[in-house]
């Protein structure tokens, strides 16, 4: 984690320094930065996510449901990962539209976890 600090906080200086002569370069280095940023995080998360994927796997948890917790994992680091940059350039508008489709893509990734809920429930019943 140390090193995505110590880049992030370089990236914003040459952010800002481009931003005072050449702004059209800061917006891109801002966007190549945080997709930089989005790499390390992922391969920073991939081990622990392994290992839990291990762990529900070992319990018996159906491995399509795993698909989908993976599935909803990205949605949420993509859609995060849009909003903020989005809101970093002034586009408020478009963050709350970006926010507003992940939420959907969530809810319809999370529909057939709920019918896999609802029949477990309708079983014990």
């Amino acid at each position: 984690m140390i090193k995505i600090a110590l880049f992030a906080v370089i990236a914003l200086i040459v952010i800002v320094v481009l931003r005072q002569y050449h702004p059209e370069y800061a917006l891109l280095t801002a966007v190549i930065s945080g997709g930089i940023i989005l790499v390390f995080l992922v391969c920073e998360l991939a081990s622990p996510l392994f290992s839990l994927l291990k762990m529900l796997n070992s319990y018996g948890v159906a491995e399509g449901l795993t698909d989908y917790i993976l599935k909803a994992l990205g949605i949420c680091i993509i859609t995060n990962f849009s909003v903020e940059l989005c809101t970093d350039f002034g586009q408020t508008s478009l963050a709350s539209k970006v926010e507003m489709a992940g939420k959907i893509a969530i809810f319809i990734l999370s529909l057939p976890i709920l019918e896999n809920i609802l029949e477990v429930g309708l079983s014990l019943l």
